[in-house]
């Protein structure tokens, strides 16, 4: 079976450059070879370059480049739509046609003899991307990785910061992002000019909790606490109601009209948690494309439990990038709604990109956590060493996160989670069983469960007991595998 395997970043990059779905695709597509399968990477939406006269872009095309590990590299050059999407959200109406990477993206598919091409994103394509590969004869797959199908912004927050319940018909996106000058940024990724890459600052976090020494707060929190603050809402588990969901008023809503027309024409859709499932089928996807299929891990060795002795410090851990969706400074705010007494039973480990940036709200809590270690990115080989000695992993997201793959690291390595019940996390956690879950985005809550693990004797051994690992990526290839086969054994849909 020839399979590609399309992505807006090369494959070579891994995670590096495109996070947690990079990282996926490049596992996936390594197993895939391994089961004896002809595999391809694509990549779009990323390379630049000049035309003969040095004067402007040169025309969109694909070519193939060096492989690596065994697995075609193919690239298209010079798209129209620009990758990672952000970039693209001042023209996002672009994303849903464009016959210059549908010829090319056909011409690609028949050299390349491709029988399955499997989406990751769409970043850097078209939606017609997939109308354009169902009539070269392929079998196609799209999985919903983020939310960039419905949202040119990827995470349906409104300004990066709110839910987006009602979009509007895409009224409410006009003013959700600011926007960069596209053509110049093609431009300079081609050499043709010289100028700083674009930078987009995100909003402001909600303001750092303030503690006096003795553990009381300070009168300006006392006031943020009584008022709230906007940012402090807490979120349901429910995707925007399908009504308001499918308007379309101007290019934003004809946008996702075209996305999701263009999804139900997949041979399949896995979505990667339960929620997904619902929020494409909100969104206006056929119910019967959508299946949920949640994705596997690395393979990796349990940890033992670390001794915890009663009234000791349980170490919690956070994973990733620390930025505002990933809710690790709603968990540090949490950590100040504890009982006073109980907050210098805290430890707390953050690892990944900007996590050190949270060192200030953390260090303002009083009393002082019993521990505080913070470091940038790490690789995969990294992990034992990050986790060992710690006693509960940490995802605390504030939006509907599709399917969060430190959670699956955590449980690989035999530990408990207590993770928001938000998007893809409640699918693995089991309530008292597996860990614990809190509402989303709610601190105080957040707050009420971790009590229970510094007050609940008992509770974090039995945690660690019921903790299983899920499906390893091995196995998950083979059943994304025979997925494929039931298409291409099947008749193509019309």
């Amino acid at each position: 079976m020839r399979i590609l395997h399309v992505n807006f970043a090369p494959l070579s990059d891994g995670p590096a450059r495109a996070g947690g779905i990079a990282g996926y695709m490049q596992n996936l597509a390594l197993c895939q070879r391994d089961l004896g399968h002809s595999i391809g990477a694509l990549s779009s939406g990323i390379d630049y370059e000049p035309n003969s006269q040095g004067l402007g872009l040169g025309e969109v095309r694909w070519s193939q480049i060096e492989p690596w590990e065994g697995i075609d590299r193919l690239r298209i050059v010079n798209s129209p739509i620009l990758a990672p999407a952000l970039w693209q959200f001042g023209r996002a109406e672009a994303d849903g046609v464009n016959q210059y990477l549908d010829r090319v993206f056909s011409e690609l598919l028949t050299d390349w003899q491709a029988d399955v091409v499997h989406f990751h994103t769409l970043e850097g394509l078209s939606a017609s991307c997939i109308l354009a590969a169902k009539e070269t004869g392929c079998r196609v797959v799209t999985s919903l990785h983020n939310h960039h199908a419905f949202c040119p912004q990827v995470y349906l927050m409104k300004g990066r910061r709110s839910p987006c319940q009602d979009f509007k018909g895409g009224v409410a996106c006009v003013e959700c992002e600011d926007s960069i000058d596209i053509e110049s940024e093609q431009h300079r990724r081609a050499g043709l000019i010289e100028v700083q890459p674009p930078s987009i600052e995100p909003p402001p976090l909600p303001p750092i909790m303030r503690f006096n020494e003795d553990g009381s707060l300070e009168q300006e929190t006392r006031d943020l606490i009584r008022q709230g603050h906007s940012h402090w809402q807490p979120l349901k588990n429910s995707p925007p109601a399908s009504d308001r969901a499918r308007l379309a008023s101007n290019g934003y809503g004809k946008r996702r009209r075209f996305m999701v027309n263009s999804l139900t024409e997949c041979d399949r859709v896995f979505a990667v948690s339960e929620f997904v499932r619902r929020l494409a089928v909100s969104m206006g996807v056929n119910e019967h494309q959508v299946v949920t299929q949640m994705i596997g891990t690395l393979p990796s060795e349990r940890l033992l439990m670390p001794q915890l002795g009663e009234d000791e410090p349980v170490k919690l851990v956070f994973l990733g990038f620390n930025n505002y969706y990933k809710g690790l400074p709603m968990f540090v705010d949490a950590i100040g709604f504890l009982p006073p007494e109980l907050r210098s039973r805290v430890h707390l480990a953050a690892f990944g990109p900007g996590c050190p940036s949270i060192r200030e709200r953390a260090e303002s809590i009083r009393p002082r956590l019993a521990g505080l270690e913070l470091a940038g990115p790490y690789s995969p080989e990294d992990l034992p060493n990050l986790l060992r000695g710690r006693h509960i992993g940490v995802v605390p997201s504030v939006w509907w996160d599709n399917g969060p793959q430190t959670l699956m690291e955590f449980q690989a390595k035999g530990m408990p989670v207590l993770g928001a019940d938000l998007g893809g996390i409640p699918d693995r956690i089991e309530h008292a069983v597996n860990g614990l879950l809190f509402r989303g985005n709610d601190r105080q809550d957040a707050a009420k469960q971790l009590e229970r693990l510094l007050t609940e004797v008992g509770l974090v051994e039995r945690l660690w007991k019921g903790t299983r690992p899920g499906p390893t990526i091995a196995e998950h290839a083979a059943e994304v595998v025979d997925a494929y086969r039931e298409l291409l054994e099947s008749p193509p849909r019309s």
